[in-house]
């Protein structure tokens, strides 16, 4: 797949929860039966290790590394390229963490991560760790939001955070264009709406706070 549609399965399939039930239908979609199969499966892992995968300009190549162990594959070509060689660098890792184990000890999080590692093949440990891919970098984050049209339909898409902050609006592709939506939040809720069909965030705040003595964000 191509770096876009690889971004959207990721950071949908990042944010979302079971319980995001538009989310989950477009996962399903999204993922191939195994793939949506295996999210489930990691959302309900008692070892919830990330992918984080990035695009090293330095040196032209993508790059993926297996949560904080410094364990990493790389591509020149794509991030996918970059899991798929992710793959042979875990297992290594894993099976020398088990064969090292009865010698130096280990601990029980690390002692289930190896087993629950050892239960799949080769190519479920590839999807294994595609559903477990994570654009989060730093203070940028991505989080579902809900984006309600003018008829009241609302879909959940994921939108990037930066220090814990939603954007202000967005421009999304829609037939025939891009439309613009903007943000509000009440509730520690974040919402989208077409611009001028509901309360952006300066709006929301004034509700929330219709004396104007609210501490500047900026």
């Amino acid at each position: 797949m191509d770096d876009n549609a690889f971004f959207e399965r990721a950071i949908l399939a990042h944010a979302a929860g079971p319980e995001d039930e538009d989310a989950v239908r477009s996962l399903r979609e999204l993922f191939t039966a195994d793939e949506f199969a295996a999210w489930e499966a990691a959302r309900r892992s008692a070892f919830p290790v990330v992918v984080s995968v990035e695009h090293d300009d330095e040196n032209d190549r993508y790059v993926a590394e297996w949560g904080e162990f410094g364990i990493q594959g790389s591509s020149p070509s794509s991030y996918e390229a970059a899991v798929d060689d992710l793959v042979g660098h875990v297992r290594a890792w894993s099976d020398e963490l088990r064969d090292a184990g009865p010698r130096l000890g280990t601990t029980p999080g690390l002692a289930g991560l190896v087993a629950e590692l050892d239960g799949v093949s080769d190519d479920e440990l590839r999807t294994y760790l595609l559903v477990r891919v994570s654009f989060d970098r730093g203070g940028l984050t991505f989080r579902l939001a809900e984006f309600v049209e003018e008829d009241g339909t609302t879909t959940q898409r994921a939108v990037p955070f930066a220090d814990g902050r939603p954007p202000a609006e967005m421009d999304l592709p829609v037939p025939g264009g891009m439309k613009t939506y903007q943000s509000s939040t009440r509730s520690g809720r974040v919402a989208f709406s077409p611009v001028g069909a509901g309360p952006s965030i300066a709006d929301t705040l004034r509700q929330e706070d219709p004396t104007g003595d609210r501490p500047s964000t900026r």
